[in-house]
């Protein structure tokens, strides 16, 4: 009847059958006034019952801490896993930088070259008129390519020129 019961089983049973316990009660105590108890005279397989609830409401509750201690620790590895991935991968960035420090001020030239925000100007606007009627339209079509392209104010000039045939003072 008491195979596998825990003192805080035991405890969980007194309590249930309207016994007190006191701090100092020993398991050999608690299974004395388990069976003293009118409860456990009057029906002792409702006790037994209740003893072997007691025990495996706790065991189903160790059971279901262990696996959630399992999916944190499982988690945690995702986790550390990731972390790996993100500084390998910083790692390989910083290598390739090393290798071609150029790289970096490579693209920085690539947005302010001239020679491609004329070309991209050029492509977004309607050609130079030939005709004095058309040049408003002309200088709409510019200022629109000079929006869309996000063209700093100092470069509009030379951009003009170059675009136009002109050359620049």
């Amino acid at each position: 009847m008491y195979k596998n019961a825990l003192k805080e089983d035991l405890i969980r049973v007194v309590e249930d059958l309207d016994g007190t316990v006191e701090i100092t009660d020993t398991i050999a105590n608690l299974k004395t006034k388990i069976e003293n108890s009118s409860t456990f005279e009057s029906d002792p397989d409702f006790v037994k019952t209740l003893i072997q609830n007691c025990i495996d409401e706790r065991v189903s509750r160790n059971e279901r801490e262990v696996t959630l201690e399992k999916q944190k620790i499982e988690l945690a590895k995702l986790q550390l896993a990731k972390l790996e991935k993100e500084v390998e991968l910083q790692t390989a960035k910083n290598k390739a930088l090393s290798l071609n420090p150029a790289a970096k001020v490579e693209e920085k030239q690539f947005e302010t070259n001239i020679e491609n925000m004329i070309n991209s100007i050029r492509t977004l606007s309607l050609p130079v008129p030939t005709r004095s009627e058309n040049f408003n339209l002309f200088f709409q079509s510019l200022e629109r390519a000079f929006l869309t392209k996000k063209i700093n104010d100092e470069y509009k000039s030379e951009i003009f020129n170059k675009s136009s045939g002109r050359k620049s003072s």
